[in-house]
């Protein structure tokens, strides 16, 4: 939940960095075209990382489930045999 919190939060801030470059293009100075434009990396760089983090996640959980299936299969192959 706090993960997809931060992308959405991410997401907003690319977004309006993006409308901060075009407002600072039109009218600012060269240091707030820079200040946007670093708004806007550090928030896609973020952006990467947490998709980066949210994928390794969900391939440890299937990992460990399938892992734990297995474990399972083999419990009940071990228990069929011993009845017979």
């Amino acid at each position: 939940m706090k993960t997809k919190i931060m992308q959405v939060v991410r997401l907003v801030v690319m977004v309006i960095a993006i409308a901060g470059i075009i407002y600072a293009i039109e009218s600012a100075t060269g240091i707030a075209r820079w200040f946007w434009i670093v708004l806007l990396a550090v928030g896609f760089f973020g952006l990467l990382f947490a998709f980066q983090q949210t994928r390794r996640r969900l391939h440890l959980e299937r990992r460990a489930r399938e892992r734990k299936e297995k474990q399972h299969e083999k419990r009940r192959q071990h228990k069929a045999r011993r009845g017979k």
